[in-house]
Order: C-alpha cells, then structure tokens, then sequence
C-alpha cells in the first residue's frame, strides 16, 4: 500500500518538520502510525510504503492508525492540520503489486536503498517480461552495480515503477548506463535490438531522483543528507 504526498514547494518544510516533530512523538510515546517506509520522490513528492501480504491486514493497520490517532488526539489534529495544508493535486493510496520477473537483484536489495525510480506506461499487448529478460541476463553477466525492483500499480495509476537500488546515488552517477552494460556483453548490434524491443513496449517514461530512504525514525537523518550533498555539490532535486 502506497500513500502519494504532492506538496506545495513552499511548505515541503513544514511537512517535514511536522512528520520530524510526530515521529519524535511516537517514538516517546512508545507508538506507530503504521505509515512505514519514507521516500522522497523528485523535488516535492512523498511516497509512504507499507507491505502486506493479505487483504485483510489492511483492517488491522487501519486500526493500528485510527487507535494512535485517538490516543494522542490533540497532537494528531495538529499533526494532519499541517500536513493537509502542506498538499497540492495529485494526493492519493495506491495498491502496488510486485513484479519480480521485471526484476534485476543479485544482492537482493530492499527499497531502503532506493536512487532513482523510473515509471512506465507500459503497452497493454507488450510483452515487456519477454523484452526485459535478456536485458536482466546481460547485467547480470556484466555484474551492473545497480539492481532493479519493479511493482505494478494495480489499485492506482496502471502504471510499471521501477526503483534502481544502490548503497548511494554517488554508486547510480559512477554506474555504466544500462545500454553500455548490455552492449559491453553482447556487442553493439545485438545491444540495440533488444533496448530497441524494450523501449518499445512502453509509451511513455517518467524518471525521478529517490532520497535516501526514510524510515519514521531516520527523516531528519535523511533531510540533513541531502542538505550536506546540495552544499557539497551545488545541485538541487
């Protein structure tokens, strides 16, 4: 289940040092809200990302939430005031399936080490499985530093979305592109048709740098990363 936070620029702020200031409450207060996994996507997006593995955990999430609301009633009102006020369009919960056959994990990477997504809207009559394999096989036997795990939106936007997963961002700029990793394997010609049936099953492709990822207790630790690396660097997401 994946929670969609678009903020306005000019209150991305006050979102999280509000989510700082309730996690730190949690944490004191011995509690969760259930909203699990942080990832900053692009310059002003959030996801919030909770697994489950059945239908009816949902129910007891949504409990979990609703008993943590009432136990701290007045901080929540306070809490959900700013960061309702921190939202633009789009704000939405998707359902997310996992698709490991898009996948490309040697080390089994984990969300947490989330650089960059990229998202897909992939044909309905491609058969995008079929194009990705050799692809996979191609970095695997070039040993690609940057592994890949895919989900489908099936509750949501339709769309495929791709997190490429690293130690760093640092370890995706140093990384060979895709297209030089596969042709380093089977050669210039053979690399171009099978990128070229990749490329062809999707329609449309949006691409967006990934925070570090963020845990309820590891925002602040994050944000400070990323200020240190716009200061070292002079770049801006």
């Amino acid at each position: 289940m994946v929670h969609v936070d678009t903020l306005a620029p000019e209150k991305i702020q006050a979102f999280e040092n509000a989510r700082v200031q309730w996690v730190a409450l949690l944490k004191n207060k011995g509690r969760s809200d259930r909203r699990g996994l942080y990832l900053k996507i692009g310059t002003n997006t959030y996801y919030s990302v909770v697994s489950f593995a059945r239908w009816r955990e949902l129910e007891t999430i949504g409990a979990e939430r609703v008993a943590t609301s009432k136990a701290l009633a007045d901080e929540a009102r306070e809490y959900d005031r700013v960061s309702d006020e921190s939202l633009v369009f789009p704000h939405a919960s998707e359902i997310w399936r996992e698709e490991p056959e898009l996948a490309y994990l040697p080390t089994g990477r984990r969300l947490p080490d989330a650089v960059q997504l990229v998202i897909e809207d992939v044909k309905p009559t491609a058969d995008y499985e079929a194009a990705w394999k050799p692809i996979a096989a191609a970095l695997a036997q070039a040993k690609y530093p940057v592994e890949r795990r895919s989900f489908f939106s099936s509750y949501g936007s339709g769309r495929t979305l791709s997190f490429w997963l690293a130690p760093s961002a640092a370890v995706l700029r140093a990384a060979p592109t895709v297209e030089q990793a596969v042709t380093s394997v089977v050669g210039e010609a053979r690399a171009k048709e099978l990128l070229a049936a990749w490329r062809a099953c999707v329609l449309a492709t949006q691409t967006f740098d990934v925070l570090p990822a963020m845990t309820n207790s590891t925002l602040m630790a994050a944000r400070r990363s990323e200020e240190r690396r716009v200061g070292k660097e002079c770049r801006s997401r």
